[in-house]
């Protein structure tokens, strides 16, 4: 159970994801914000571009705002929906779209009534995923995709990966297996997030009754793959069947524009598109 990249069928296939990284790549060369270290980069950007652009969703809720290269990104994809960014500070940013609705109330405090069966959520706010699917069960949203998509042993959430893995989490490792200085520039991190009473990590002991009930409740879960697999993670460590991914798109970089997701390969996270019954 714990090597699960798959279940069910994403509607879009390899080939047409292959299709699309020369367009993003022309996208992405005029985003908004150039600096983004802390947020997404093209591997995951890509990924989110394309899927979004896919579902062409009526609604979408970004709950993680950061810098806004994400939301710049989903309202070039989808142009026509409506869209609302959700941070607890939103001093962070640094693209401030004309578009979204913006709000520093967390996902669950919300009225989402007006959710359709078109309606999508992308998460990107370091929360326990399986709450969030729960939540977005109990709202009505069926589309969610989420960012933070740990491995076991690492990150710094309860991600779907490892509910599934059945591995469980613990808070206290955050951060034990980075380089030293990875590690400083992480705690500091964690340090202000924790200054949001929302923002909130308990531990959540080894089990198989949440891969169980995610089975019974999505018909879809697909990790997106990387366009490339670096021979060790971003952690440093040998990238073999301890991280169990999808195969990569590409093997070598084929056009110019295949350059950058092998610059930033090392920024991928098995982000994952899910889809409620």
């Amino acid at each position: 159970m714990g090597n699960v990249t798959t279940i069910g069928s994403p509607p879009w296939t390899r080939a047409q994801i292959a299709d699309k990284l020369d367009e993003f790549a022309g996208i992405y060369a005029h985003r908004p914000v150039r600096d983004n270290r802390g947020g997404m980069k093209a591997p995951h950007l890509f990924a989110l571009w394309f899927m979004a652009e896919r579902l062409s969703p009526d609604l979408i809720v970004e709950s993680g705002v950061w810098k806004g290269q994400s939301t710049w990104l989903l309202e070039t994809a989808c142009p026509q929906a409506t869209l609302v960014s959700i941070d607890l500070n939103l001093g962070n940013r640094k693209y401030v779209s004309s578009r979204a609705s913006y709000d520093d109330r967390d996902f669950a405090e919300h009225d989402w009534s007006g959710v359709t069966d078109r309606s999508l959520v992308f998460f990107d706010d370091h929360q326990d995923a399986y709450k969030r699917v729960q939540q977005c069960k109990w709202f009505g949203f069926k589309h969610m995709i989420f960012e933070d998509n740990y491995p076991p042993a690492q990150g710094d959430c309860y991600s779907l990966k490892k509910a599934f893995s059945g591995t469980g989490f613990d808070p206290s490792h955050i951060g034990r297996r980075l380089p030293l200085r990875r590690k400083l520039d992480r705690r500091l991190g964690l340090a202000l997030l924790f200054l949001s009473p929302q923002y909130v990590r308990s531990r959540i002991p080894p089990n198989d009754i949440d891969a169980r009930m995610l089975r019974e409740n999505l018909d879809v879960y697909a990790e997106f793959p990387p366009v490339f697999k670096p021979d060790r993670t971003r952690w440093g460590d040998a990238w073999d069947e301890s991280y169990p991914t999808p195969d990569p798109l590409l093997s070598r970089a084929e056009e110019p524009s295949h350059r950058l997701f092998l610059d930033e390969a090392l920024w991928y996270n098995w982000i994952c598109y899910a889809r409620l019954r």
